[in-house]
Formats: C-alpha cells, structure tokens, sequence
C-alpha cells in the first residue's frame, strides 16, 4: 500500500479523532489553537501526483504473504500482517531467518541478577534459571570469528582447537566468567586491562597486539580492533537489527526530541518500539535496559524513590537509580540493545547515532531499515574526529542503504549536507522535510507554526495530505522534530491520522525544553543546552513563544579542559547576559572543581560590562558579582540588593537558584532552567548524588502560590513581606 492509498484511507481517522481530542484537552486552551469544526477536519487529504514509494509497499506485501505460506502462520505474523509494510517486511524476515537465538536471550537477564548468581546469593530457583541460560549461549569462537569474517592470528589456541564463550565485553565492568573480552587498548594499558579480565574470568581475548602475560588463554589478534568487535557481535547476537524495522536518527541537534516523537507515532500505529538514545535505552516507561541490553532492575534500595524533592544544603546519595553510558552506544551495545529489544516483544526500535558512535565503526553491522537526518546546526559535542571529517560521518549513516524494497532515507532539505547523504542514500526512495514556511521542495513542510508558552500549533503539507496538529512541545526549533518525525512515520507508511495522533500524544520529552505545568500563569522550561551555540538556540526558541520576559538559570560542570573550559564558560556567560532579561548563574556538576571558581569563569563573560556602567558604578563599592555567602556578611544584603538592580544572580546551591528564578516570574515569562535536562544527579568530587531539575521546579511551582498568598515578595531576593518592601523597597533593574 502506496502513501497515496494510504491517505485516502479516512475512515480511521474517526477512531483517533477522540485520542487528538482528549490528548489536545489535558494542555493549555491558548490564542495559538486553531479552532476546528471537528477533529476529524484536521486531516484533509491532497492528491498528489505521484508517490515516492513507487509501489514498493505492494511488493512487499506479496514477499510476506509468500514466507507466511512457506513457513505457516503463528502469532508474531499474524500481528505483522496489521502493521505497516515496511515494519511487517521485517518481521517477516526475522521470523524466516529464525533471528531469535538462544545467544541473544542471554542480554534479558540483568548484570545485578548475574552477579548475584554468580555470587551465590541467588535462590535456588534463580541459580537454576541463570544455569540453563549459560548452557543455551555458549557459542565456539573460532567459529564465530569464521563466520563474521574477521582475519586474525591465534596465540596459545591450536587449528584444531576452540574455545567456548557465553558472551562478549569489552569493559572490564560489564564482563562475567565465560566471556570474550575484546580488548581495545594498547601498550602496557591493554595488557592491564587484558590481565584483569582474564582474573575476572574471561575465557579469551580479542586484541590489536599480542599480550602476554595471559598463562594459556587464546588470543586473536586483529588487525582492526573496532572492526572485529562489530562483526564479532553481529554473528554472536544473531543479527538481532535485521528483527527489527530499525530506524536511525543522525545529526548534530535534535536527535532525542524526534526519537520520543517517532516512539510515540509508532506506538499509536500499535507497533511496540523501543528506544536508544541519550535518555537512556527504554521500551516503555516500565521497562528499561542497560548498556548491555539486558532488562534493568535496581539492585539496591532507591531511599529517594518517593520524595519530592532534594534538601536545601543536602545532596542525598545516589543509589537504585537507572544509569546508561551518556556518550552513546559502541558497536557491542548497539548489538546488545537491539537483541534486548527484539528479545521484549518490540517490532521497531529508533536509535540516535552520532558522528562519534560512527568514527567509532558502532554502527558496522546495524541493518537500518530508515535512516534520518536532523540538523546539523549547533556545536559538535563529544566529537574526537577532524572537524572536516565530521559532515562526511554523518552522511556515513546512509552508506548503509541499498534495498528499495525495504528501506528509506530521510532528509533535512535545509542542511547543505542533506546532498551528501542523498548520494550515498540514491539507491532507495527519498522523503525530504523542510523547516521553512511553505517550501514546496520538500515533502513534508510546515504551511503555518504558531508559538505559545505551553505548545506548538502546526499546519504541516505532506504527500499523504494536510494536516493540523498541536503539540505539547515549546519553542521555535521543536519544529524540525515535529517535521523529521512526520517524515519517518511516512517513510514507514504510517496512515497520516496516526501519524498525528502519536505526535498530539506526547506532553514532553525529558530534557528537551520540558515543559513543568503546575498551572501557572508563565512557563517553565528544562532543557539540556550546556553549550554556547545551544543556549543561544534555547533563548531564541523561548523568545519566538512572545513571551514577557526571559528569566535564563545556568550552570556549568567542572572538570573541563583547563583555560579551554573558562573561556567556554565566560562566552555561556556573555551569552546568557546578551539574551536574556534576567540571569542566575549557578552550579551543574562541580566534581573535583571549587564550585565559585565556576561561577567566576562564567560571570567574567559579561561582569566588567555591568562594573562599568555609569549607573552602578554610582551605586556598587565593592564588586558584588559573587554569591552573597562570599561576602562578609554585613555586606550581604547590600550584595542582593545591587544583585536586584541589575536582575543578575549569582547563587552556588542550584536548590535555591530554581526557587529563586521561579519566584521572580509574573504572567507571561519564560523560565528556562539550562545545562542538565534530564540527568538526575550531581558529581561532587567523586561522589554521585540525587538532584533532578524538573522534580526541583515542579515542588517550587507547586509551593510558591502559598508562599505569595501569605504575604511574602518573592520577586526580589532576599524574599521579604510585602509590608517591609513598602518601607525598603531595594529592586529595581537599572539595565533596563
């Protein structure tokens, strides 16, 4: 089925109208809504001339009706028979190719349950279960090597000889006896790490060098290490992608917003789907993975599970949570995940892959069924390649497509590398997206956006017709996203009426200017923006919703680059004090950094400009740019009260730093709470410890109403009562 068919198939859009309408209901009712007859009305199909699937769909259809005939219908295809039929052709290869292994069912168990196994401090019941799973994953290296043509030289390992492993690691951490550990390093480093994963029970390794010091354990040595271990891991795991409709988001921005956004659209289309991104690896908000791909399950107590919030000047410890590798998946884990996704029932999964991860050969081996392009726009962070190799690791994505018949690019006409990668992707159809306001030379544009403090209102134009959706996502730049996630449920042949069903179900995405509603009269947005280029976009992006004013709270972490990293800090600051009306700069994650120096590198971005203005230079006598807690302490309230002038505030306890930018926010503001988005804790030295953004600004917004109502100012600091602000008033904002 064509999307040309598909968009005349209206009846469905009756069964979704009510799910838009109840989703449209739980938001704000705002000037920006379009107001409709019905909700039936938004979709309104425009005939086209061509389709840009060319009739691959109905091929499609015949090659999985022709497997379920040869291979007799169960219940897995049964379902697949509904879906869509890029998502039903690879299910139907999957269940022909029998890519559900006994190898890949090793990644379900948790590491603490395998440990504990291991320990002995399993029940017996558990013992027998982890048991039987080690004898089902054992596998032959020698074999597998073979079978992923990986070339190597054997030490201490005969041509008549093997060895078995029941899994691979290539971090010490992660390893259990019987693995295969693949080993990266060089030097006296790699032959460290060799030897302590040999003492933890790995039964071979995998190296670039010979090592010694191993006694009797094989060693293959490879002469691409990065290489090897994606092949290696393809073959142990069982080709896990090619059970899946695999879909990668590659960019610079925007990657986890549209991997929440195309999660939503294909669980509205009833596909369950999982997700690899920089949130974490998920199939639902019930059902997490680790790094490893195995089910996560905390193994110990969560002693903040239930509380609201942290302490003022307590950091509570951080144990029982969820944590993920936050630099992206290697090529094992990209392995790893997909087989823990394929494992949990899911049919789809979308992966955010960066330029990193492919200079990294991650994505070798991955059989991405669509692949995405964002934006390119913003800073490249966590990029260790050449600068002029960065566009063309992006584009590398797209190498990996060359079947018409089931697969898809999709393309950012806006970007210049958008050309690149429809040379690499020229062997299989195109769907382009635009964020420009009617650019009739993409597939999928916008014809209307309009912005407000709780959502984004969109009339987009697409080949499956128009439609108007309205989305709990805030600011100018959700519009590439919303746009690229359209694109991709095309692309999957997703009925347009799903499409935005999906896309009106989604309130947020964590982390990506996250809306916090407690029913306030102003917005309070968290976001990840920790980079010049990003806290720029972040502003602009408030700004676009008209708003009042701009109230921007920022922190940068410590343990950066030397001078690199206070001259990055001072730019935030000159940033953040060009663009916005009022500032708080306070903390991130200090770790083995003084926490004021931090402050101090970013208030020298714009402290002389504010010391050198003819106005405070009347009123300041001593340099009051610093938390009031610096200063002696006869001096504090003259430090707030020339802190009030300026509307800069300088405060080391985030805790009290959202309090305070909430506090001071009337009708119509925007508060964009920066640099942490979704991460849920702080590093102080080395320790871990529980702070989450979003958790803080929803107990501020849900107590400062009562703490307003009882008679205290809370828009200047120190919050005082409304009757001693009458006598000493100390506010103002002298920057006008």
């Amino acid at each position: 089925m064509t999307l040309a068919t598909t968009a005349t198939a209206t009846a469905t859009a009756t069964a979704t109208a009510t799910a838009r309408g109840v989703c449209a209901a739980r938001r704000r009712t705002t000037t920006a809504r379009w107001t409709t007859t019905t909700a039936l009305a938004r979709v309104v199909v425009k005939a086209r001339s061509r389709s840009f699937l060319g009739g691959a769909g109905s091929r499609r259809r015949g090659a999985a009706a022709a497997v379920t005939r040869a291979t007799g219908v169960n219940a897995a295809t049964t379902r697949a028979m509904a879906m869509p039929s890029v998502v039903r052709a690879t299910v139907a290869a999957a269940t022909t190719a029998g890519l559900v292994s006994t190898r890949r069912r090793r990644t379900t168990t948790t590491r603490g349950a395998r440990t504990k196994a291991n320990a002995g401090e399993a029940t017996e019941e558990e013992r027998d279960v982890e048991e039987e799973e080690e004898e089902e994953v054992e596998a032959l290296l020698r074999e597998i090597l073979d079978e992923a043509n990986v070339v190597a030289e054997w030490i201490a390992l005969d041509d008549d000889e093997d060895v078995e492993i029941s899994g691979i690691a290539n971090d010490i951490n992660a390893l259990l006896s019987g693995d295969l550990y693949v080993c990266a390093a060089t030097g006296n480093a790699g032959a460290a790490a060799a030897r302590e994963a040999v003492a933890a029970g790995a039964v071979a390794v995998v190296a670039p060098e010979p090592i010694e010091g191993l006694a009797d354990v094989p060693i293959a040595v490879v002469k691409d290490i990065d290489e090897a271990l994606a092949d290696i891991a393809r073959v142990f795991y069982g080709d896990p992608s090619k059970a899946l409709t695999a879909i990668a988001l590659t960019g610079s921005v925007g990657k986890t917003t549209t991997s929440y956004l195309v999660k939503a659209i294909f669980e509205e289309a009833e596909i369950k789907i999982g997700l690899v991104g920089s949130n974490g690896n998920l199939i639902d908000e019930d059902l997490k993975l680790t790094a490893q791909g195995g089910v996560w399950e905390s193994d110990e107590e969560d002693t903040t599970r239930n509380r609201a919030c942290t302490a003022p000047g307590f950091l509570a410890p951080y144990r029982g949570k969820y944590e993920f590798e936050e630099l992206g998946s290697d090529a094992l884990q990209f392995q790893q995940l997909t087989a823990g996704i394929a494992d949990n029932g899911a049919q789809a999964a979308v992966m955010e892959v960066s330029a990193e991860q492919v200079r990294r050969k991650a994505t070798r081996g991955m059989n991405f069924d669509i692949v995405a392009l964002t934006s390119m726009g913003g800073a490249r962070k966590n990029y260790n390649g050449l600068d002029s190799e960065y566009s063309m690791h992006v584009a590398e994505v797209f190498k990996s497509l060359s079947d018409a018949e089931t697969q898809r690019a999709v393309l950012n006409v806006d970007e210049q590398d958008a050309d690149l990668c429809r040379e690499y992707a020229q062997d299989v159809p195109i769907v382009t997206y635009s964020t420009i306001i009617d650019n009739q030379g993409a597939d999928v544009y916008p014809a209307r956006v309009d912005f407000s403090l709780f959502e984004t209102a969109i009339s987009l134009s697409t080949p499956a017709g128009n439609v108007e959706v309205v989305v709990g996502l805030v600011g100018e730049h959700m519009v590439g996203p919303i746009c690229c996630a359209v694109a991709v449920g095309l692309a999957a042949e997703i009925p347009l009426d799903v499409i935005a069903a999906g896309l009106e179900a989604v309130e947020v995405v964590p982390g990506r200017m996250e809306l916090i509603d407690e029913g306030q009269d102003f917005s309070v947005l968290i976001d990840s923006a920790d980079t010049p280029e990003a806290i720029e976009q972040a502003i602009l992006s408030a700004r676009a919703t008209n708003c009042n004013r701009v109230i921007t709270l920022i922190g940068c972490e410590g343990d950066d680059d030397g001078e690199n990293a206070a001259e990055t800090r001072a730019v935030i600051g000159r940033v953040v004090h060009n663009m916005s009306d009022v500032v708080f700069i306070t903390n991130g994650s200090p770790k083995g950094e003084n926490p004021y120096k931090i402050l101090e590198d970013v208030c020298s971005g714009f402290r002389d400009e504010i010391y050198e203005s003819d106005k405070i230079r009347e009123e300041a006598l001593f340099p009051f740019l610093k938390d009031m807690y610096e200063v002696h302490e006869n001096a504090q309230y003259e430090c707030m009260r020339l802190q009030n002038l300026v509307r800069r505030y300088i405060m080391v306890d985030r805790y009290h730093a959202i309090r305070a930018a909430i506090g001071l926010a009337e009708e119509g503001d925007v508060v964009l709470i920066l640099g942490r988005g979704a991460k849920d804790y702080f590093v102080v030295g080395r320790e871990k410890h529980w702070f989450e953004d979003a958790l803080e600004a929803r107990d501020a917004l849900q107590k400062i109403g009562a703490i307003q109502s009882s008679g205290v100012d809370t828009h200047n600091l120190p919050w005082a009562s409304v009757a001693s602000r009458q006598t000493n008033p100390g506010a103002g904002n002298l920057l006008g």
